[in-house]
C-alpha cells in the first residue's frame, strides 16, 4: 500500500475517535460532521485499495 492509503486509514480512525469523544460531550451535530468526514476517508481508502487489487487481478488473467 502507498503512503496515501495509510494516511487515509489513519485519518479515518482518528476522526472516528474524535467523533466518539464529541458525542459523549453532547455535541452531536459536530460529531455527525466529523463522522461523515471519517466515512469519506474510509471510502476513498477502500476505493484506492480495491482499484489496485482489481488492476492486479486483471494483469494476472492475461
Amino acid at each position: 500500500m502507498k503512503a496515501l492509503e495509510y494516511f487515509l486509514l489513519f485519518c479515518a480512525i482518528v476522526l472516528l475517535a474524535v467523533s466518539y469523544y464529541l458525542s459523549t460531550e453532547g455535541n452531536f451535530k459536530v460529531a455527525a460532521l466529523v463522522n461523515f468526514c471519517a466515512f469519506i476517508c474510509g471510502t476513498v481508502a477502500g476505493t484506492r485499495i480495491g482499484g489496485r487489487i482489481y488492476k492486479k487481478n486483471q494483469e494476472n488473467k492475461e
